[in-house]
């Protein structure tokens, strides 16, 4: 399933136009699906009485449409018209199939517009609204009965359909029936809790109109399932990849720690630590399944740039290499992240970059495309604003198109993290709304970062953007999960890394083969 801005609904549209399908029966397949959905919550008869509040634009024709529609079946039918009549296009078409019929309208002031009605239908504005409902519409949904049953037409009037805010006097939907695909604000609090149940009717939008729009796919355990390979009989440790860490620092070895365990609980089949000494004696101590490479520290604990040549050579054998979670920012390490940009480009391994491996290239991005590096980029809002040097207010107000022109610079495959989570390649988009926030504290993106190693490791650096996303979906659910035993307030990031064998378990089941057999005589 897709999700959509205005702008991408726009294309879609556009799409389905050139298929065969008209912009008018698109309207009428809205309206007619926002009917049939309503009947299926309200009992609609001949004693029934339904109000729909039409604005002027596209959204008010499909409440023209459902105007007609549920009079047809025998309803008493009020339109009110809050910005007046319709003046053209599609939408005054259908204006003018009922602006004579047994429908009855209503002036905003009218008395009757507070009465209960088995059905309220809000097709005032659509989704190119932003800002603030004007004060005379708020006056009108103030008056709106409570006990009447709510129905959105495609998003609740007043509800910004890309950043999810929502204007006061935003009516509290118990339904909202949406076209084509959800808008990716209705999947944003707080404009989530107006829509209430969201359906999604296709219309004659199908998902291949969908399709080079720039529209981000919605991740499903399905997807998430084809990058979890089935370990048979004949697998060994080679089979699921060689993965190198460079992490940690003497104040940051918590961070290294906890990569390595996701790592290792996410199928990586071999997996090296290269960190300073402090670092590797507190991860050698409880991490049994992980080997290690020593390097040198400089005077603030971080590792020195002397353990390039080093970390080459440890590298040279590996299927994915991980990098910068604890690391520290500073001169060593900007040195050490570039030589290790370069060596990845050199011999086509893919580099997981976090954290502080991000911060040491925050001026100097172009350095992944221009080193032909297959980077994977794990910024949170406020890394993701430093790497394009502009605001966190400006990731925040779009952080789809903000993740989009990180990846469009470097090339790279970039994990915006969030509620949703968008993970872009320069092809191709998808947001994993797996997670909650029980996340947001520290060490969640370097079990994150442990899990997409692991994962895409597993899968020995093939088909890195849909392991990335798999990882990334599979980090929320583990994520869910420990929220379910332990509350989102009290849950840890080790405590997601303990229900990593229960959300592999979730996408693929799995069942041993044993031989057996039965001796008779």
């Amino acid at each position: 399933m897709y999700l959509a801005t205005p702008s991408q609904m726009k294309a879609a549209e556009a799409n389905a136009v050139a298929a065969g399908e008209t912009y008018i029966g698109l309207m009428e397949n809205a309206g007619a699906a926002a009917v049939q959905e309503l009947c299926r919550c309200v009992d609609i008869n001949a004693d029934s009485r339904v109000l729909i509040i039409c604005g002027r634009g596209n959204n008010g024709g499909d409440g023209f449409v459902m105007a007609r529609l549920i009079a047809d079946m025998g309803a008493r039918v009020f339109v009110t018209l809050p910005c007046g009549a319709p003046k053209s296009g599609i939408a005054l078409e259908e204006y003018a199939k009922i602006a004579h019929s047994k429908i009855t309208f209503l002036d905003t002031d009218d008395e009757r517009i507070s009465d209960r009605y088995d059905a309220v239908v809000d097709a005032v504005f659509g989704t190119g609204f932003h800002g603030e409902l004007s004060a005379d519409i708020i006056s009108l949904f103030s008056r709106i009965s409570k006990d009447s049953f709510i129905l959105a037409a495609d998003i609740p009037s007043g509800a910004d359909s890309v950043t999810g805010k929502i204007s006061a006097g935003t009516l509290m939907c118990g339904l909202t029936i949406t076209f084509g695909a959800p808008k990716i604000g209705m999947t944003l609090l707080p404009a989530q809790i107006n829509c209430s149940k969201i359906i999604v009717r296709e219309i004659g939008i199908t998902e291949s109109c969908f399709e080079n729009t720039g529209a981000p796919i919605m991740m499903t355990d399905a997807m998430a399932e084809k990058c979890v390979p089935a370990r048979g009989q004949s697998c060994h440790k080679g089979t699921f990849g060689r993965l190198l860490i460079i992490a940690g620092s003497e104040n940051m070895s918590g961070a290294a720690a906890m990569n390595l365990k996701a790592a290792l609980r996410s199928g990586a089949g071999l997996v090296k630590l290269a960190s300073v000494p402090a670092v590797i004696d507190r991860a050698a101590a409880g991490i049994y399944e992980a080997t290690f490479c020593t390097l040198s520290a400089n005077e603030s604990g971080a590792i020195s740039s002397d353990g390039l040549t080093k970390l080459c050579s440890a590298a040279e054998n590996m299927t994915v290499i991980a990098m910068g979670s604890g690391l520290s920012c500073c001169d060593d390490t900007k040195e050490l992240v570039r030589g290790m940009i370069s060596f990845c480009g050199e011999k086509n391994i893919p580099l997981i970059l976090d954290a502080d491996g991000l911060n040491c290239i925050a001026d100097s991005i172009d350095i992944i495309r221009n080193a032909n590096c297959k980077a994977v980029l794990t910024p949170h809002v406020g890394e993701l604003a430093r790497l394009l040097g502009i605001t966190a207010a400006e990731v925040m107000a779009d952080r789809l198109s903000a993740a989009a022109a990180l990846s469009e610079k470097t090339g790279a495959v970039v994990v915006a993290k969030g509620i949703p989570t968008y993970i872009v390649s320069p092809q191709k988009r998808c947001a994993s709304y797996s997670g909650n926030g029980g996340l947001s504290r520290g060490g969640s993106g370097d079990v994150l970062t442990g899990i997409i190693s692991g994962i895409c490791s597993m899968n020995r650096g093939e088909r890195l953007y849909e392991c990335v996303c798999a990882a990334v979906h599979i980090f929320g659910i583990a994520a869910d999960m420990a929220a379910e035993k332990l509350s989102m307030s009290g849950m840890l990031p080790t405590d997601v890394i303990a229900q990593l064998p229960f959300a592999f378990k979730q996408i693929r089941p799995e069942k041993m083969c044993r031989f057996s057999a039965e001796y008779r005589r």
